[in-house]
C-alpha cells in the first residue's frame, strides 16, 4: 500500500544516475542514499519499478530519478454539513 509517510526521498535527477539500464538493490541503495531493505520495500509496494529475475531484483533506471512530477498524496477532507 502506498502512503505519504516515511522519510522524504533524496532529490535524484537523471544526470546523477549512471548510464545503465538496470541496477541491483545495493546499487540503487547507494544512489538513493537508502538502506537496501528500504529499497526492497519500495519495490514491493510499487514506489520503485523493477523486476525479479532468478531471485535478484533488477531496478529500472527511470524509476530511480525523482525529478519528475509526483502526485499530491494528501487527503482532502470534506466539511460536514
Amino acid at each position: 500500500m502506498k502512503h505519504p509517510g516515511g522519510r522524504p526521498r533524496k532529490v535524484v535527477t537523471s544526470g546523477d544516475i549512471p548510464q545503465q539500464d538496470y541496477f541491483t538493490v545495493n546499487e540503487a541503495a547507494d544512489i538513493l542514499n537508502l538502506h537496501k531493505h528500504t529499497v526492497q520495500a519500495r519495490l514491493r509496494d510499487g514506489t520503485l519499478k523493477g523486476k525479479k529475475l532468478g531471485g535478484i531484483w533488477k531496478i529500472y533506471r527511470d524509476s530511480l530519478a525523482n525529478d519528475k512530477e509526483r502526485p499530491n498524496l494528501t487527503i482532502e477532507r470534506r466539511d460536514e454539513e
